[in-house]
């Protein structure tokens, strides 16, 4: 009979509460026990008997993970921020966290032989994010080789996605390609199981819970959290020129970053209490298009963002503290509902979620890029000088660079602005692919998610999921209503604070007179527009509507004919000069 060792491998759920595979891990350590041939039994009555076993947290800094890889100083330092709040939280129980750096196919196996591990517990990925299934498939069999069980959890979402017992995919009659894609369906879909409810989360567990594996006093002084991002090591298989300068010490130490958050799930749960369980009212009548973008001093929404995506909020937490605010909220009070509710936006995460595992499993890796199936194609230019001035906020409209702006030194935007920026770097304005935008986001900001960030910006570019191309934001009107003297601008365009407010959103219409009074030198302090939108926006919605044709045209041949369609843009879908038998499609 031998000892249970139980290693709970944190990855993005960077949380005590609601941890379904933590919560394993702890009853194996002070439970469970192994006979030589493999049975479990339970500690206290259980045939054989045994002795308590020992759980050793880990966490390992990948560099190469969807978490760090290309991430900005910005999210790098939140996420170390989160990993150092986890330490504390499990050393205030008794126990602690083994913070290892590298590649955790290299490093586990090495820990589970110097720790004797019999098991490693995690939460599930069940998006298919190609690194996470390369990762977790090699993790599998160097833990079959080394007679290490494996057990994986889910917890991302308010319900497994896939096929397993509550999974969306399993009421679906376990198919992924039968999954439903518009969020309307979702809803319908959702309400089916268990009449719509959604599972309690589960507790956090006590410093008695870790009484049977508490902490090892060998490795007191090793595997302790890193302190700074420059510490992270750089990512293996890259050059700085493929994904840039990111994790050096000049850049960590750039006194203009100003996260809007940080890290941790302390602060996530304290957050949650001040944005949505003290405020009932607020919480119950949310709808999220009413919620203002241009607030200077603090966000208008939950901005809870961050700490689901890392995990360090549960969603289903969230989601039942919501309901119980809203139980609270005064009865005059307008209850809003999905989807623009705050119900409504955990709603779209799981939606999203679903989206990307779906896609993943017809075609493995292919979410977040223009083969998945869910992506209609679109014969987008590349352009590095626009895509440049883009990023660095120097297009030349006020608005769109200001968002920019708060997105390198927040981490963070509103809803609004990134559907601003999204259509101007794609449909609107500069006729950028969705996807080197999707891969920007996914570097600067703090809430960066795998399956959300590719989803909004398929439906933003009108990809996929929205295609109601017509309808574009402009980049000079769009807000002047909400934030006519445009403080927003001031706040994160300095060169433009001094410009009266009628010309704050359009500086290129004053003359030299008020530009030289405001200390704006077009062309030199401050960009001219790069592009006139009143012309490429007409002349892209031509483009659009041409690519929905082409599109339509493939489907009703592959539909007809029986044959895979021809990618739009390919040499075999261009028109020929001469044509000598033109094939008919019905």
């Amino acid at each position: 009979m031998t000892s249970v060792v139980v290693m709970h491998w944190f990855r993005k759920g960077l949380r005590l509460h609601d941890n379904p595979g933590l919560l394993q891990a702890l009853s194996l350590a002070r439970y469970g026990t192994e006979n030589d041939d493999g049975k479990r039994n339970a500690k206290n009555g259980g045939e054989g008997g045994g002795v308590g076993g020992r759980i050793y947290p880990v966490y390992v800094v990948d560099p190469n993970c969807y978490q760090l890889l290309k991430c900005s100083v910005n999210r790098a330092r939140f996420l170390l921020e989160c990993v150092k709040d986890l330490d504390n939280s499990l050393r205030e129980r008794g126990s602690r966290l083994y913070v290892a750096i590298g590649d955790p196919v290299e490093i586990l196996p090495r820990l589970w032989d110097e720790w004797k591990v019999t098991h490693l517990t995690h939460e599930a990925d069940e998006t298919g994010e190609p690194y996470a299934v390369e990762r977790d498939e090699a993790i599998r069999v160097a833990a079959s080789k080394a007679g290490v069980e494996v057990l994986a959890c889910p917890s991302e979402t308010l319900r497994p996605l896939g096929n397993v017992p509550g999974g969306y995919v399993a009421n679906v009659g376990g198919m992924a390609i039968n999954v439903p894609s518009t969020m309307s369906s979702f809803q319908q879909l959702l309400s089916r199981i268990d009449r719509g409810n959604i599972p309690p989360p589960l507790d956090a567990p006590n410093e008695i819970d870790f009484q049977e594996g508490g902490r090892d006093a060998n490795y007191d002084d090793k595997y302790l959290p890193l302190e700074h991002p420059w510490e992270i090591p750089w990512p293996r298989g890259y050059s700085r020129e493929e994904i840039g300068p990111v994790w050096n010490r000049v850049d960590c130490l750039d006194s203009s970053l100003s996260p809007i958050a940080k890290g941790g799930e302390t602060i996530a749960l304290r957050r949650l209490q001040l944005t949505v369980t003290a405020r009932p009212d607020w919480t119950a009548s949310f709808e999220k298009p009413m919620t203002s973008c241009t607030e200077v001093s603090s966000p208008s929404t939950t901005a809870l963002s961050p700490y689901l995506s890392l995990g360090c909020l549960s969603p289903r937490t969230a989601w039942h503290a919501v309901a119980d605010a809203t139980k609270r909220a005064q009865a005059k009070t307008n209850r809003s509902k999905p989807p623009v509710s705050l119900h409504g936006q955990l709603l779209w995460r799981d939606f999203n979620n679903l989206m990307a595992h779906s896609a993943n499993i017809q075609h493995p890796g292919s979410w977040g890029r223009m083969t998945n199936p869910y992506c209609r194609e679109v014969p987008w230019s590349s352009d590095p000088k626009l895509l440049l001035a883009w990023k660095g906020g120097r297009t030349g409209y006020p608005w769109i660079d200001a968002c920019m702006a708060q997105l390198r030194t927040q981490g963070w935007i509103h809803h609004l602005g990134r559907h601003s920026v999204a259509c101007f770097l794609t449909r609107g304005d500069l006729w950028q692919s969705w996807e080197v935008g999707a891969d920007h986001f996914e570097g600067q900001l703090l809430d960066a998610d795998y399956a959300l960030n590719s989803f909004n910006w398929l439906w933003l570019s009108c990809s996929g999921f929205f295609y109601q191309y017509f309808r574009c934001y402009s980049p000079v009107t769009f807000q002047k209503k909400n934030d006519p003297n445009g403080n927003y601008i001031r706040r994160w365009v300095p060169e433009l604070a001094n410009l009266p407010a009628k010309y704050i959103y359009e500086p290129w219409t004053a003359n030299v007179g008020i530009l030289n009074a405001a200390g704006v030198r077009l062309g030199a302090n401050y960009p001219r527009p790069i592009v006139d939108h009143a012309v490429v926006s007409k002349e892209n919605m031509s483009k659009m509507s041409l690519a929905y044709k082409e599109h339509n045209d493939r489907q009703a041949a592959t539909k007809n004919n029986g044959r895979k369609a021809t990618p739009l843009g390919s040499a075999a879908s261009q028109p020929k000069k001469k044509v000598k038998k033109q094939t008919k499609i019905v």
